[in-house]
């Protein structure tokens, strides 16, 4: 069965990789057109906020109360579910209209909301002036994020998978393709602190069009699954009300992740904005590192928790809590099996990873702060990917409430740490660190969410042979640490003859490092009997020629 579930897994996470790969070209053309300092940070808030705002307004009711109870329908109704389907997806149409329009109305007063003090001297009007234009610019994003994901779950349902999973590239080729204009157009190295009109309208527009793109790429593909669309009103007697009850707590759950969110893009763009003429880790820098930490969360715990999820449940249902925390601790070994080396990777090899990304252009004076940032972020993605467990291990039971307080637990430890540590412990000419220690309270927010988590699991889940995770875990940390480790020595070494500088050097270094740091992973794995860390290895070196 663990095979199984990691060759699921496998087979769900190739899709990711091309998808993030054009994500992380998009950051690296970012960096080298806008740089990573407050230029960059204002397009970056204004980019992020329709996604955060979909989510908070609309994400919630659609993924809690309108999926499922499409899905349902599609399997059960005589019709497949054509006019279910069609009343669902009108309703959401309307109702994402409605919050776009109304959000592109009221811009100044959102962008108002992730503004620093720091950006209300009326020296930075125009740096202001620029972040509401972008929201304005981007905030249609809204609608087109939401069409995409019903449009999408519709042919999810209809076992037309692939679709949803490849649509975003385009979105990302549109965005890449936008800022190449930029580059071709403005002069790069200038680095002026506003943007002009024309670089608004350009990148503004150009990611915008990239996610109404991603939507388009859909809706072939929903005529060829056998879906007909029709205008089609009224939801009277569809049952949604009792799905949206249950989905309440889901909705608050996301609500409260968008609160933190506000809270530390606020101090993130507080540290750029800081008056130190020097290099700064913003905002750019905490949501670039923030994209590097999730990479083995994207490719391979969301990969087993989407693969033991269905397991979990019908066991659950069953009453088998005996199997559920066998599964649960065991789908968390294999996650950690590749995630704690590559945080110890992250940690070890930062300044080569950022470099990397973002040492192009306008970027390459930024590094440094930036591979703080990663450093401290990546600190917290073993606990996050623990937390991430047991919230699915909740949700098996059918239990949405306890997760919601217990995310609250983790939003109050994080707004808690990032306040306390941009605006308390560091003075007006350290804000320019507040990026690393955002990454710090990130960390230590899901640290105490583990702790905290765990005895309350234990009263639903019982503590039963083969669902241990404490000593495996240090046993990887041991290996992943003396991994990384060797890595540093061998580079340290090398460096006394070569000159590691610039993204080939980068690339040059961090091959090096895999090859020094993952034989010497996997031999001390071995020696430590680490079981999940043996079976990954068994799995890729049986597709290799010399493990046949």
């Amino acid at each position: 069965m663990a095979d199984r579930t990691l060759r699921s897994a496998a087979v769900m996470a190739a899709g990711t990789v091309l998808s993030r790969l054009l994500g992380f070209i998009r950051i690296a053309l970012l960096a080298a057109a806008i740089g990573t300092a407050l230029r960059g940070d204002i397009f970056t808030a204004a980019n992020t906020i329709p996604n955060s705002l979909y989510i908070l307004l609309a994400g919630g009711v659609f993924n809690t109360v309108l999926v499922p109870q499409l899905v349902r329908a599609i399997k059960n109704h005589d019709d497949g579910g054509q006019d279910f389907t069609n009343r669902i997806l009108t309703f959401g149409f309307v109702v994402l209209a409605v919050v776009t329009v109304g959000c592109v109305l009221l811009a100044p007063a959102i962008a108002e909301l992730y503004l620093p003090k720091e950006l209300h001297d009326p020296s930075r009007v125009a740096e202001k002036a620029n972040l509401v234009m972008f929201v304005r610019l981007c905030l249609p994003q809204i609608f087109f994020y939401g069409a995409f994901v019903l449009v999408g779950q519709v042919l999810n349902a209809r076992r037309r998978f692939g679709p949803m999973m490849w649509a975003p590239i385009a979105n990302n080729i549109v965005a890449c393709g936008s800022i190449v204009i930029f580059l071709l157009i403005y002069r790069v190295g200038d680095n002026p602190p506003t943007y002009s009109h024309g670089e608004e309208l350009l990148l503004g527009l150009g990611h915008t069009l990239g996610i109404a793109v991603q939507l388009l790429v859909l809706l072939p593909y929903l005529r060829a699954s056998g879906h007909r669309y029709r205008v089609k009103f009224g939801l009277r007697g569809t049952g949604l009300g009792h799905t949206a009850r249950l989905g309440l707590w889901t909705v608050l759950f996301v609500a409260v992740n968008q609160v933190t969110l506000v809270v530390v893009t606020q101090l993130a763009i507080a540290g750029s904005a800081s008056e130190d003429p020097g290099a700064k880790a913003g905002l750019f820098a905490y949501s670039t590192a923030m994209l590097i930490i999730l990479v083995p969360h994207g490719i391979v715990t969301v990969s087993l928790a989407t693969a033991a999820l269905p397991q979990m449940s019908a066991l659950a249902a069953e009453g088998d809590v005996v199997e559920v925390a066998q599964i649960s601790a065991r789908s968390i070994r294999q996650t950690l099996a590749i995630v704690v080396p590559a945080a110890a990777a992250m940690v070890a090899f930062a300044y080569p990873i950022v470099t990397l990304i973002a040492g192009y252009g306008s970027g390459r004076n930024n590094l440094t702060l930036m591979s703080y940032t990663l450093m401290t972020l990546a600190l917290g993605i073993v606990p996050f990917t623990i937390q991430y467990f047991q919230l699915r291990t909740f949700y098996a039971f059918e239990d949405t409430r306890t997760p919601f307080f217990l995310q609250c637990v983790i939003a109050g430890t994080n707004i808690a740490a990032a306040v306390i540590g941009v605006r308390v412990l560091l003075n007006q000419e350290d804000l320019r660190f507040s990026g690393v220690v955002l990454g710090g309270a990130y960390a230590l927010a899901y640290l105490v969410a583990v702790l905290v988590s765990r005895p309350v699991l234990r009263r639903r889940v019982p503590r039963v042979p083969g669902s241990g995770i404490g000593l495996p875990l240090l046993a990887m940390v041991i290996a992943a640490v003396a991994g990384a480790g060797a890595g540093k020595v061998v580079l340290w070494i090398l460096s006394l003859a070569v000159n590691w500088s610039g993204p080939l050097g980068a690339i040059l270094e961090l091959a090096i490092a895999a090859a020094v740091m993952l034989p010497v992973y996997a031999g001390i794995s071995r020696v430590l009997r680490i079981h999940e860390v043996n079976d990954v290895v068994s799995m890729v070196t049986s597709k290799l020629p010399i493990g046949r």
